[in-house]
């Protein structure tokens, strides 16, 4: 069986040369090493602690957990239980793979059926049980086994055998006063479902030293599992929600990722792979920079991402690509289809792909596994494709969170990444409706797509770079079997950013013509040139209409607009 004693890499404790068997002697280690990070080592020892919450929450595996982690630590514990038999118990912790059988038999922790004992200890008018001769039994029983760990699941199940109110009242402030005499840590579970409450009767949060409140939470329709501390009476601790699963290992928690405003600037540059990008950027990314690829589906996004990791595994920089769409296997494929081998690199150790879809996991759990990875590979290059399904999986405060935490995670690594953006409008305008991603990454590249002359074009332009000159201009770009390749500014044309592209004309003359051809149709010809030989003036055109009107060949109507385009286009229009 796997130790659970923390380790001092672990960085549960952050003071420099504290010994660790002094840490372990003032704390009651939970089990569950996320919690104790946020405790400082764990909960306090001689603490009483209420953990409150609804049914389900997974009070009863946490308090088994901290129960067999006592034991790595030679602590003896009991479990008194009131809401489920003996056998029951036992056979649900089976399943679990910090259960100790050796921990039973030895009697290392003692499973006790309260509920007999209440009611073998029930009053003389027959209403309910006699307070002291059960808190006595509690007693007892820890000191006869020196136990240093005690739970009660639940207290509120034994209050509800009281009949009032006020000997109810009583019995919790009894019970806590023993407790406090014993010298153990001990945990009372509370069953509670009302928001902002973390017991039922409003005194057992009041004789506690330390309160953990567990729910269950519906995001997007799905349930998820957060506790969350509520106090912890002589010492500091980070009030922040834990968000946590529940498997056969136990309780594992995933707090919030932190990140600090200190991380470092660097003046090199990584190539993106596509060489006339590299050059709109002014030489490439700058090293350690967070790059936004925004556009529509199938403007090569992804491609572009995948230019980005093969060019640094070509310079063996260890690359990440995580996806939230695609499948691994598709991700390799795809690579295939533009001649990059990237499963070879995934084999040398170099690429590391992680594919899942965002709801899968909790969002601290995706960036936990992240944060692992880049560590573990020192990780110079990632690729997150896309956020987009991030966004669409979770609600907004909690998706501008995990981009925040996951940006400046990868910032603070050292590591130069690119998210990818789709955007709603497939054509036109384009807008970036997640505001935090264009604010908080460092340049934003736009992939966009163009009516032109009857055909879609692809069209690039890059709408930022945070400390770098970039080039401003409109470059078309096409996907080959290559990859990527990015040709010409679309120099002549006008309209590029509404989606729908027009040559400009060389000339005023040429658009003068193009309005007589569409008004006077076959004639237009002889009758600009007419007009041309007499000058091409506002007064010289305006008389020209005039007789056009009165031979008939325009309308009053048409010559109206004919008139007013005409002159717009003198004007500079």
């Amino acid at each position: 069986m796997v130790p659970l004693v923390p380790k001092k890499d672990d960085k549960l404790y952050e003071e420099e040369g504290e010994d660790l068997a002094e840490i372990v002697e003032e704390n009651s280690y939970t089990g569950v090493r996320e919690l104790d990070n946020i405790l400082g080592g764990g909960f306090p020892k001689g603490a009483v602690v209420l953990l409150a919450g609804s049914s389900g929450s997974g009070k009863t595996i946490l308090s088994f957990q901290w129960l067999f982690a006592g034991v790595h630590h030679g602590e003896k514990g009991i479990y008194f239980t009131v809401t489920e038999p003996l056998f029951k118990a036992v056979e649900n912790l089976e399943a679990m793979s910090f259960y100790d059988r050796d921990a039973l038999e030895n009697e290392q922790i003692m499973i006790v059926d309260l509920q007999d004992i209440l009611a073998r200890n029930v009053t003389k008018t027959g209403k309910d049980f006699d307070q002291e001769k059960v808190i006595d039994f509690i007693e007892k029983q820890v000191k006869a086994q020196n136990a240093k760990r005690l739970c009660i699941d639940s207290v509120t199940a034994i209050a509800y055998q009281l009949q009032d109110k006020a000997q109810i009242r009583q019995f919790i402030f009894k019970l806590g006063t023993v407790l406090a005499s014993l010298g153990c840590t001990t945990i009372l579970t509370s069953e509670v479902t009302a928001e902002g409450h973390y017991s039922v009767y409003g005194v057992e949060e009041f004789i506690s030293d330390a309160i953990l409140r567990m729910d269950q939470v519906k995001v997007r329709g799905e349930l998820q599992r957060v506790m969350g501390l509520v106090k912890v009476r002589g010492r500091s601790y980070r009030a922040e929600e834990l968000f946590f699963r529940i498997t056969d290992g136990g309780i594992t928690a995933f707090p919030l990722l932190r990140t600090e405003l200190n991380y470092g600037s660097s003046t090199q540059r990584m190539s993106t792979g596509v060489p006339e990008l590299d050059e709109m950027v002014t030489g490439g990314l700058l090293e350690g920079s967070s790059t936004l690829v925004a556009g529509p589906t199938g403007t090569g996004k992804t491609l572009l991402g995948m230019h980005f990791i093969m060019e640094g595994l070509r310079h063996g920089e260890a690359s990440l690509y995580v996806g939230f769409e695609e499948s691994r296997e598709q991700f390799l494929r795809n690579a295939k289809g533009f001649g990059w081998d990237m499963e070879w690199y995934e084999r040398e150790g170099l690429l590391t792909i992680r594919c899942a879809y965002p709801g899968e996991k909790l969002p601290e759990e995706h960036l936990h596994q992240i944060k692992h990875i880049v560590e573990k590979k020192n990780i110079k290059r990632c690729v997150v494709d896309s956020l987009s399904s991030v966004s669409n999986s979770y609600p907004g405060d909690v998706f501008n969170g995990f981009a925040q935490r996951l940006n400046g995670y990868l910032k603070g690594s050292g590591a130069t990444a690119i998210f990818t953006m789709a955007t709603q409008s497939l054509i036109g305008q384009t807008t970036l409706t997640e505001s935090t991603l264009s604010t908080m990454t460092d340049n934003i590249i736009m992939l966009r797509y163009v009516e032109m002359e009857g055909e879609l074009k692809l069209m690039l332009n890059i709408l930022k770079v945070r400390g770098s000159a970039h080039s401003k201009g409109l470059r078309r770009y096409d996907i080959t079997e290559e990859g990527m390749v990015i040709g010409p500014s679309f120099r002549g044309y006008e309209g590029m950013l509404t989606g729908v592209g027009r040559k400009v004309s060389d000339s005023l003359e040429e658009r003068l013509n193009e309005e007589f051809k569409q008004f006077i149709g076959p004639m237009a010809g002889t009758v600009f040139s007419d007009l041309k030989s007499r000058g091409l003036t506002k007064e010289h055109i305006e008389d020209y209409l005039k007789d056009l009107t009165k031979q008939g060949i325009l309308k009053k109507d048409d010559a109206k607009r004919f008139k007013e385009r005409v002159f717009a286009i003198l004007n500079g229009g």
